[in-house]
């Protein structure tokens, strides 16, 4: 099969060190392990003693994920009646996308994909071979999913409806009543729903998972980067409850994963268990900066914003005369300034900037002040 270029993914790695005002990530400001245990009150000392006396063996008695990890995945779907048997730890969030999308997806089947979204959702199964509807979401309706809309383009051979919650990269968000709606609509066609929770948790108060309402078709999928702020421990998970799928899921997961790393599962598992504070942690950084992209962005009249972003990027249009891609290639050369090109989100005339990666609101205020005076060249 042939894949797409990963737009993203090949536009970012290669930049992100070079840059030397990025705008460009959508993780919260990375922890470091001490910052891990100070934030969640735990003992370091007696953590590190532990792992120096752990077997180094694939996985300790469940290849799924170890039984401290999964309860603690538990943990953030109160209200979801979930338990350690629905979770499956994979390798990140991309591996989560994979594993449930060729782990479903049959000939004849067709997914509805609501976009714009994390590319892998789409071009998955298309490079697959599979009818993918897209549905997209759209900027007079401040990126809100139109129900409607949905209705009408499932039917009975949708296996699945695929979506970010919050969106990337808008930020926008369905809460309980769209939520119900949705799990309505996929009722009605029995399809699945596949439901990229990653950006979770800005909210101080709870914001609803897609595993809340009662049926066993929904799926969520996480990782421990964005709010939790450790994308280097490579480990996300799947939680399923339909037996078919998650059976499926794991066979397809021992091709690929066999399981994930014991040493990131710990590490992860200190978090999870105190998520409450590392999420406090990221909304510490995140609620002020996004008053100051959202402040900056609405005092620049070629830029505009639409929606109340609850995640950690924004999606930002742009009148000036220029394609996005050749936008943040001249940035980055002549600037070092980083943003996602709208072309990593089919999404011509956009930018997406993230503002999550900036403990110190001032360097946040410094690159944006930069962005701006590199823009200036284009408003002659």
């Amino acid at each position: 099969m042939e894949l797409k270029d990963f737009l993203i993914e090949q536009w970012l790695n290669p930049m992100d060190s070079k840059a030397k005002h990025n705008l460009g990530s959508s993780c919260v400001k990375a922890m470091t392990m001490d910052e891990l245990f100070r934030v969640t009150g735990q003992d370091e000392e007696a953590f590190l003693k532990e792992m120096s006396t752990m077997s180094l063996h694939y996985h300790h008695g469940d290849s799924t994920g170890s039984p401290r990890v999964k309860k603690a995945v538990c943990g953030l779907y109160p209200k979801g009646n979930v338990k350690p048997e629905h979770v499956m730890m994979v390798h990140g969030g991309t591996g989560a996308n994979d594993i449930v999308i060729c782990g479903l997806m049959e000939h004849g089947d067709n997914i509805v994909v609501v976009k714009p979204t994390y590319q892998q959702q789409y071009d998955i199964p298309k490079s697959l071979g599979m009818e993918t509807r897209e549905l997209m979401l759209k900027e007079e309706e401040d990126y809100i999913l139109n129900m409607d809309d949905l209705r009408e383009m499932v039917d009975k051979n949708t296996k699945l409806i695929a979506l970010s919650n919050p969106n990337n990269p808008t930020g926008q968000t369905l809460y309980d009543k769209e939520l119900k709606e949705l799990v309505e609509i996929a009722k009605s066609v029995d399809a699945y729903i596949l439901c990229d929770e990653i950006y979770r948790g800005m909210d101080e108060e709870y914001m609803p998972s897609i595993m809340d309402y009662g049926y066993d078709k929904c799926i969520s999928i996480s990782s421990m980067s964005k709010m939790f702020s450790m994308a280097g421990t490579r480990i996300g998970w799947i939680v399923a409850k339909d037996e078919y799928a998650y059976r499926n899921f794991e066979n397809r997961r021992s091709y690929n994963t066999i399981c994930c790393g014991i040493m990131d599962e710990n590490v992860a598992s200190v978090a999870l268990e105190n998520y409450e504070k590392v999420w406090a942690r990221a909304r510490s950084i995140l609620v002020p900066n996004k008053k100051i992209v959202y402040d900056w962005i609405n005092a620049h009249p070629h830029l505009h914003v639409r929606g109340d972003a609850k995640g950690t990027t924004c999606l930002v249009r742009y009148d000036y005369d220029i394609e996005s891609t050749a936008l943040a290639v001249d940035a980055m050369e002549t600037a070092q300034i980083l943003f996602c090109h709208g072309a990593c989100f089919e999404m011509p005339g956009y930018i997406r900037i993230g503002y999550g990666a900036f403990g110190d609101p001032q360097k946040l205020r410094e690159a944006l002040a930069a962005l701006g005076e590199y823009l200036k060249k284009y408003e002659q």
